[in-house]
């Protein structure tokens, strides 16, 4: 099976501070993997570095056959755009917007225009299709949190980094959440990137990493994530 995300000697710091040195890290295509890690030890600067909104400092990380290094600020702006879907954990959704405005979002400054058919079909899958006039204001977490997936799958990316999108909800709807997520990630073959400190979800993954074991940067607790 060939590789969605390769990593090698893949080295990041802010100014004089190492966060990141990674030797080897690979995730195929099409698998579900669990990222965790402590608070604080570069999950969601890894995150950036694969969706393109940092640039490493060293090494090779490539996202199928795309080596970023070799993409100028245009060139990451269009691999994001076309590649990655992003969950965040505050979601990020705009307020003054719908469900469907939100989850449109994505196609705002582009010249495509998504499937109509698609939409509506994802957004029956994730519980929408009543709320999609409504502003987000108005949606529990719960249902924010689908919103912010159904933005991140609807230009069915190769990839989905989600960084702990879980944290406000209980075990539960966890695991209520993440299996609606999986379903519609292998459905369309996509691989997936979920990193979190909370381990009572691991079990739920394809496989899973430790970022300490895989990071030669001596992790702190007071290293920026």
């Amino acid at each position: 099976m060939s590789s969605a995300i390769e990593i090698s000697n893949l080295k990041f710091s802010y100014g004089q501070h190492a966060i990141l040195d990674i030797d080897e890290l690979k995730v195929k295509a099409g698998e579900i993997v669990f990222l965790y890690g402590p608070s604080g030890s570069g999950k969601s600067t890894l995150l950036e570095l694969i969706a393109g909104v940092l640039r490493a400092q060293g090494g090779v990380l490539k996202i199928g056959t795309q080596n970023l290094a070799e993409l100028d600020s245009a060139g990451l702006d269009s691999y994001r755009a076309g590649n990655v879907g992003y969950i965040f954990q505050s979601f990020n959704l705009i307020p003054y917007l719908s469900v469907m405005e939100n989850i449109l979002l994505p196609f705002l400054f582009q010249k495509t225009q998504p499937d109509l058919n698609e939409v509506k079909n994802l957004i029956s899958d994730l519980g929408l299709k009543d709320h999609i006039n409504k502003p987000v204001t108005e949606l529990s977490v719960g249902q924010q949190q689908r919103v912010a997936v159904a933005r991140a799958l609807i230009k069915k990316p190769n990839i989905i980094l989600a960084d702990e999108p879980t944290s406000a909800l209980d075990y539960d709807h966890r695991e209520k959440f993440l299996k609606i997520l999986f379903d519609l990630c292998r459905k369309n073959n996509t691989t997936v990137l979920f990193v979190s400190h909370d381990r009572s979800i691991e079990k739920l993954f394809d496989r899973s990493i430790s970022l300490i074991e895989h990071n030669r940067v001596q992790f702190s607790p007071t290293e920026v994530s």
